[in-house]
């Protein structure tokens, strides 16, 4: 089983990804079959950055089979350029 790990330092709007973080119905959905969403087409180091749809919300992470974690990336509103966000923020770190 897979356990939901902390959330990345740079993380923008902290608050609102701790909040689907302590979503029960999210955790299951990530921990169950974490790495059974849909994967973004971005990659964060050697990780696959999946995003999950949770109501008007856009969740996006990592899973690290090693550690048996999820690590969430980063939370946004569905609808706003995702694409363009993620690499922005890829190519500065």
């Amino acid at each position: 089983m897979f356990g939901i790990g902390h959330i990345i330092r740079y993380l923008k709007y902290r608050q609102l990804a701790d909040n689907f973080k302590k979503n029960k119905k999210v955790k299951k959905g990530l921990i169950t079959f974490p790495d059974g969403y849909e994967p973004s087409g971005f990659n964060y180091r050697e990780y696959i950055i999946f995003m999950k749809s949770e109501s008007t919300y856009l969740l996006f992470y990592i899973v690290d089979k090693s550690s048996r974690a999820v690590y969430i990336l980063r939370v946004l509103q569905d609808g706003t350029n995702w694409k363009y966000i993620l690499s922005r923020r890829l190519r500065e770190n």
